[in-house]
């Protein structure tokens, strides 16, 4: 119950967003807006009423909606403004979409960025009762540095401690999250082989740090982030064309896919009381939210601002009424495709075990 109410606030959280970026700014050029709607239909109650808009509250708790004027009104229309105020209120959902992507992406760099180090060479086992042991190496240890020198595998290590014919005298360890040096003594040969004096080492070790940023750092690599999410989104056609993507490693994913990708983070967070893995996810689909509704297809601000591109290199309006039919016939499609989607989601669902 928990994990499909963590998935239905992070869906209705992203749509709010967008839906709001539109309605700020339609109150802002002056364009009536008839409603402002939490949920979906059936009207449970209307909040309030000011400025001529209804603040409403719906049966279906899942995201919102902003309710403006019929085309057919040629006064208070969307469609009777200039297409700078058009463009402007469509590119406002993506925009605040963005904008939140940037600052839960800033919350994450200012708290506690995970970074994986995968270099380095780990303990496997410590014999007890053996000159290892002794010394002071446990299990679990990892091996970052030899007499000074950093090593990223067991064979940097091997090939280091035979040049010194196995007299290394110190080794830099890692262990709980401090570092620590180990004085090692002499009388045989340390690391020329991957057991000795019983200490057994491996490669494929490695370790997660914490890392917080300074405000400031942490906002200019949260736009990156966000920029990422959304460049690579919008060139992903473009990367599969090329080949430098395979076709079969791209999956669309519905609501019920991000409802299964959304309780695994959950479930992360529950487990752990971290919210990294929530945020870090709600902060990526509305990045990615923001690049998919900025798409060039009938239905979406993209596609209705691509009529407004056309409009502008044709010198004349198209007819508001064909716009709408063509966008109508996208949803439609949309909508079946969303359908697919979901039933693949359901037949196979996305993984939600591991990272």
């Amino acid at each position: 119950m928990v994990i499909a109410l963590a998935a239905l606030a992070v869906l209705s959280l992203l749509m709010l967003v967008h839906e709001l970026g539109h309605f700020l700014v339609a109150k802002a050029i002056g364009l009536r807006v008839d409603e402002f709607a939490l949920g979906y239909p059936p009207r449970l109650l209307t909040l309030a009423r000011a400025d001529g808009t209804d603040y409403t509250l719906n049966l279906i708790p899942f995201g919102a909606y902003v309710r403006l004027p019929d085309e057919e009104d040629p006064l208070a229309s969307l469609a009777s403004r200039s297409r700078k105020e058009r463009a402007t209120l469509l590119l406002a959902g993506p925009l605040l979409n963005l904008l939140l992507s940037i600052a839960l992406f800033a919350v994450c760099f200012a708290t506690g960025w995970p970074e994986a180090h995968d270099l380095a060479v780990g303990v496997n086992n410590v014999l007890p009762g053996s000159v290892a042991q002794a010394v002071g190496f446990q299990d679990d240890d990892l091996i970052l540095a030899a007499d000074g020198q950093e090593v990223t595998s067991v064979l940097d290590l091997i090939v280091y401690a035979r040049s010194v014919n196995g007299a290394v005298r110190t080794v830099t360890l890692r262990r709980d999250g401090r570092r620590l040096t180990l004085r090692l003594p002499t009388g045989g040969p340390w690391f020329t082989k991957t057991e000795s004096r019983g200490v057994e080492i491996r490669n494929d070790a490695g370790w997660v740090e914490l890392v917080s940023y300074p405000l400031p750092q942490a906002i200019g690599r949260a736009t990156q982030e966000a920029l990422a999410c959304v460049t690579s989104l919008l060139l992903l056609p473009i990367d599969i064309l090329r080949g430098l993507i395979p076709v079969d490693m791209v999956r669309p994913v519905g609501p019920v896919g991000i409802a299964q990708l959304t309780g695994r983070a959950a479930r992360e967070t529950l487990a752990t009381g971290w919210w990294f893995p929530v945020l870090q996810l709600t902060a990526t689909l509305s990045g990615a939210l923001a690049a998919t509704n900025l798409l060039p297809l009938p239905g979406f601000d993209g596609g209705r601002l691509l009529f407004v591109v056309i409009e502008a290199l044709r010198g004349r309006r198209i007819n508001p009424k064909r716009e709408s039919l063509v966008h109508l016939v996208g949803l439609i499609l949309m909508l079946m495709l969303i359908l697919i989607v979901t039933y693949h989601d359901i037949a196979w669902p996305l993984r939600t075990t591991g990272r």
